[in-house]
């Protein structure tokens, strides 16, 4: 088809993916007009190459004790969002740590299973500005034009660091030799501090004779930060061997040049800063390897892709685009979804498909509301009896034990309950930062945003996570550490009061860690906080910690001398307070 504009189509997404197909199916399912372009012949090619090594940092943990499909899918990464049989990444891989080819598999079979409307071997080459929107040409030259372009295209090219000099020379993760013979008894310098260098790294521990990882700022574990991007423990013998003598190391040279020498291997000359030095400065290295293998990430847009009045804002070195809180880029209609959702998001899950997932089905409930007039989902609840409220307590003590969506995306995504009238309406899974901002949220005086937060920004920095072994302090619950409900109230715009709900094993708070817990310690803290925005009784229910009868043999209080300084007693660092 040759003409100027070939297919109409109200939302093009660009990119078969998991993004896509998540996006797809929800437009689908809804009868929306959509297509998507996949540049390759089938599904979740990206998956049949990467990660090089095969192993998934997704976990795929199947036997959680608890039967409900929306709290297993917490320990789910892989699954997309999708009510048929069958469909669930389970039934796919019995591993913890899948290997990709698995995910491939499962993304084909999903596009097929739910038929969705995708044109493969379909390569985008340019987006630009029409009438009804956005034109869409293809490489065999076919235009689409379209009111929406959605860029579900992932990790479009490695992010290469121009400053060091000679950069060509060094291998990509992304093509470098992957036969292990090759590096046996060579030194290899490994450009990165990410989860792909140290993937390499551990791929060649036992065959090279020293390996330097080379990384411009200290790593960062996931375990510290919560953000599933960061190291994980799965990748870190390098660091193990390091902290044991065994020749591999880490250390913070910044590459400045990269030299091939006349009788093979390379010449590196790096600096590294000496703060802590009697003397500060800076020094230079240089140092001789036989491989060089750059592993510094990934770019998530490509430029090139633009006409000049449809090129979107990027930031972060040009890895990204720059978005808003409704994952739209500065052109409007240009919309971003998948792990490049990161680009607003360095903490919670955006970067992997168990945080998207539910990014991906916010953005669409937000745009059927605001395109085509459908209410986002919610329900109702009344409050002006006992009864009343404690149907909404429990409701809520079920929700915040249950809810994926609020467990995946900390912090980023939560609930938002609007008094008025004495009713509550309930809107899920906003985000935080749009709730207050809506118009219905605006006419209400109360309102009761419910997110699940971890607590460890209230305390000393230089604590390691793995120091909090023991439960938090009920008497202050607001200095939880793990993952824990948060129920902030507003009045007027303003916040009037914080609750949270005391860290749990399992982040269930309609089952509890302990036989000694009072089983309704958390509905009664829930209803007390409901009446204290409603006022709709005088009742005060009992917040205690322990059932009744279990109180002097479940905590024995040390003697004043003990906690004055006879016996050190550990003492929580949290600086929040209400």
């Amino acid at each position: 088809m040759n003409a100027a504009v070939a297919a109409d189509v109200d939302t093009l997404i660009v990119g078969a993916g998991p993004a896509g197909l998540q996006l797809g199916h929800l437009l689908a399912g809804a009868g929306r007009d959509y297509v998507i372009l996949e540049a390759g012949p089938r599904a979740g090619g990206f998956f049949e190459r990467f990660p090089r090594h095969g192993t998934l940092l997704s976990l795929n943990k199947r036997h959680n004790y608890f039967g409900e499909p929306e709290y297993n899918l917490r320990h789910d990464w892989n699954s997309l969002l999708c009510d048929e049989p069958g469909l669930r990444f389970g039934d796919f891989s019995a591993e913890l740590y899948p290997r990709a080819g698995d995910l491939a598999t499962y993304l084909r079979t999903f596009a097929a299973r739910t038929r969705l409307r995708i044109h493969f071997g379909t390569r985008v080459v340019r987006i630009g500005r029409a009438a009804s929107g956005f034109r869409v040409t293809t490489a065999a030259g076919r235009d689409y034009s379209c009111r929406r372009v959605v860029l579900a295209t992932g990790a479009v090219a490695p992010w290469v660091p121009a400053e060091i000099d000679g950069i060509k020379w060094a291998a990509g993760y992304e093509d470098h030799p992957l036969d292990p013979a090759g590096y046996r008894g060579a030194r290899v310098a490994i450009l990165g501090a990410g989860n792909s260098a140290f993937e390499v790294a551990n791929h060649l521990a036992g065959h090279a004779a020293l390996i330097h990882l080379m990384t411009r700022r200290p790593v960062r574990h996931a375990w510290n930060t919560h953000f599933p991007g960061d190291l994980r423990a799965i990748n870190n013998t390098i660091l193990d061997m390091y902290q044991l003598k065994s020749l591999h190391a880490t250390v913070g040279f910044r590459p400045v040049s990269i030299t091939p020498k006349p009788g093979g291997g390379f010449t590196v000359v790096a600096e590294e800063d000496y703060p802590h030095w009697t003397t500060p400065g800076t020094g230079r290295v240089t140092l001789t390897y036989d491989h060089v293998i750059r592993c510094t990430g990934w770019r998530y847009v490509d430029p090139d892709l633009f006409e000049p009045d449809c090129l979107p804002r990027l930031k972060g070195h040009g890895k990204f685009a720059e978005l808003d809180g409704h994952w739209q880029t500065s052109v409007p209609g240009l919309f971003v979804i998948g792990t490049a959702m990161q680009a607003r998001d360095r903490t919670a899950a955006s970067s992997f498909i168990h945080g998207f997932r539910y990014n991906i089905r916010t953005l669409f409930r937000l745009l059927e509301e605001r395109d085509h007039g459908v209410p986002l989902p919610g329900r109702s609840f009344g409050l002006g009896t006992e009864a009343e409220l404690d149907r909404l307590a429990a409701w809520l003590i079920t929700r915040v034990s249950t809810t994926s969506a609020l467990y995946q995306q900390f912090g980023l995504l939560g609930d938002a309950l609007l008094f008025r009238d004495g009713r509550v309406r309930v809107l899920e899974e906003l985000p935080v930062e749009l709730a207050l901002g809506r118009r219905e949220a605006a006419a209400c005086a109360d309102v009761l945003l419910v997110t699940l937060e971890y607590g460890f920004g209230n305390y000393d920095p230089a604590l390691d996570t793995l120091e909090f072994v023991h439960p938090a302090d009920p008497a202050r619950p607001e200095c939880s550490a793990y993952l824990h409900p948060v129920l902030r109230w507003y009045h007027e715009g303003t916040l009037a009061e914080r609750l949270d709900l005391t860290e749990s094993l399992v982040v269930r708070y309609d089952v509890y860690d302990y036989e000694e817990n009072f089983p309704r310690a958390h509905h009664n803290r829930v209803a007390n906080l409901l009446n204290r925005i409603s006022r709709s009784t005088t009742r005060v229910l009992p917040e205690r910690q322990y059932s009744p009868g279990t109180e002097t043999t479940a905590f024995r209080p040390w003697p004043a001398p003990a906690r004055d300084g006879g016996r050190p007693a550990p003492r929580a660092r949290c600086h929040y307070a209400n």
